[in-house]
């Protein structure tokens, strides 16, 4: 299948992915459409694929792997428009006259991920065509690695499940994935990455940076014992706890879920237990156990199943909870429950846990130790003028005092803290960051009207005042926006002589709605 990459012309890279297609029907005796479907719509699917990365992507980009990233990010979810057929719209308005984007939207109508799987078990019969075995297993990693990440209802690769089992002492496909991740990837890169989404917050990026590379290290190579580095996360509500787990869930290749533990309840009583969590990692894995086992579990809300004490009456509050999530955090094997009345049996000893809360009240507690000596690990702290809570001045027995037991804190081995956004730093992630609110909306009003959306300096400026006084960190932004924009939004797509909707400060603060241009 390399070969195709060595074609410029689109009819050529449509008529030898045809032949191939041909060959592996044949081959594989398939006369009854069992195998593909729908050959032509197939045939059609790869040439663009792969006519994509020949025309547009760099020439390291021309391979299997590539094709592969492709069409896992081809996958629908929810009825959600998917990566791939994103980039493709995007293309298909900039070479307008070129065909084969043109139709890009059409076979986004028609193809499904039953197509898709389709495409992946016709690729993995070329794949027995490549000489190299190591190539090979590195091909074959690939497949199984989008297919969890991008489709939650994914089958595992048949070829490289039997591989798992062949020959002593090889790397099985998954490891080789993890192994690679380490060539490419370093925790400075990976905080280099989160920096373009988060602003701020340095030391827990790096923290969290570190902490996903290391679980790399562990699974990349089990025989180190490399020591396990749980995480918690101290900070206020929107100040980026959550957005950088959702970015590392992208940048990653194991699967992580996010799971809200503000409802969770101790085993066996009624309600939602902390299996869920490992339910959830189970499913999103593709129902995989191995790679499940290898996984990230991000727990939001964490503080509200350690209240602080003087809520507490004693401070027996969820004692037997907290007790629980022991062994879960530092490695066990647990009855989980996997739909139906079906149960597996789940090892936690190589899943990463980021735990992450606000813990109201606990910056009180550090401040009346400041001064004291021996606190903020080994540092002697003086205490500031307008005290903050920070890395340096929060010690695990903060976290006891808190009301967390000392064996739960023991088992989160790093903290970071997240400080309440600034002014500046929400204007930062309004206007600079990557894929930032502002963009977005710009995105939606040209993709689906051809629509120019601005915002006037004083405008911006109203936003961020609002947010600020809404005291929920970035999370504020969207609903705002959105608040300001809703009219447009309603009225925009019935108007198509409208060229620009601007935002101007007295639309921001409601005195009307933006000014429409024509």
């Amino acid at each position: 299948m390399n070969k195709v990459f060595s074609k410029t012309d689109p009819k050529e890279i449509s008529d030898y992915i045809a032949s191939e297609v041909r060959g592996y029907l044949e081959c594989m005796g398939d006369t009854d459409g069992v195998l593909i479907d729908n050959p032509a719509l197939i045939v059609d699917y790869l040439t663009l694929v792969v006519y994509y990365l020949v025309k547009i992507r760099p020439r390291s980009d021309h391979t299997i792997d590539s094709m592969c990233k492709l069409m896992g990010a081809s996958y629908f979810e929810e009825g959600r428009r998917t990566p791939f057929w994103a980039i493709i719209s995007e293309i298909s308005a900039t070479y307008k006259n070129d065909p084969v984007f043109a139709d890009g939207a059409n076979l986004e109508e028609e193809i499904t991920n039953e197509d898709i799987d389709q495409c992946f078990e016709f690729i993995e019969y070329e794949i027995i065509f490549v000489d190299d075995d190591k190539q090979q297993d590195s091909h074959l990693g690939m497949i199984s690695v989008c297919k969890v990440k991008y489709n939650r209802s994914a089958r595992p690769p048949k070829l490289s499940k039997e591989r798992l089992n062949i020959g002593k002492g090889r790397d099985n496909v998954y490891r080789q994935q993890f192994k690679r991740f380490l060539e490419i990837m370093t925790p400075e890169s990976i905080k280099m990455y989160l920096d373009r989404y988060v602003v701020g917050q340095d030391e827990t990026k790096k923290i969290l940076s570190t902490a996903v590379y290391n679980h790399y290290l562990r699974l990349a190579y089990p025989e180190a014992k490399i020591i396990k580095t749980n995480i918690l996360m101290v900070g206020p509500t929107g100040s980026g706890k959550t957005e950088m787990i959702r970015r590392i869930s992208n940048l990653v290749s194991v699967p992580v879920v996010v799971t809200d533990f503000s409802g969770i309840v101790a085993t066996p009583w009624k309600g939602r237990n902390k299996e869920e969590a490992l339910t959830t990692l189970y499913e999103r894995a593709g129902r995989n156990l191995e790679m499940a086992q290898s996984g990230i579990v991000f727990c939001d809300e964490f503080d509200k199943i350690v209240p602080a004490k003087r809520y507490s009456r004693g401070g027996d509050i969820n004692d037997e909870l907290q007790g629980q999530l022991l062994g879960m955090l530092e490695g066990t094997e647990l009855d989980v429950p996997a739909g139906g009345s079906s149960i597996i049996r789940m090892d936690t000893s190589n899943i990463l846990f980021v735990c992450a809360g606000a813990f109201e009240g606990l910056d009180k507690i550090v401040e009346k130790d400041i001064g004291k000596s021996g606190i903020g690990f080994g540092s002697e702290v003086k205490k500031p003028e307008g005290f903050q809570l920070t890395r340096d001045n929060l010690d695990q027995k903060h976290l006891i005092k808190y009301g967390m037991k000392p064996e739960l804190a023991g088992r989160l081995h790093t903290v970071g803290v997240l400080n309440k956004l600034t002014r500046e730093q929400l204007k930062c992630i309004l206007t600079e960051a990557d894929d930032n609110v502002i963009k977005r909306y710009e995105n939606e009003f040209r993709e689906e009207e051809d629509v120019k959306l601005t915002f006037t300096d004083e405008a911006l400026d109203v936003i961020i005042e609002k947010v600020l006084n809404m005291d929920i960190g970035a999370r504020g932004l969207n609903s705002v926006i959105h608040d300001i924009l809703k009219v447009p939004l309603f009225e925009v797509p019935s108007d198509r002589n409208i060229r620009e909707v601007t935002v101007t400060g007295a639309a921001a603060r409601g005195e009307g709605k933006p000014e429409y241009s024509y």
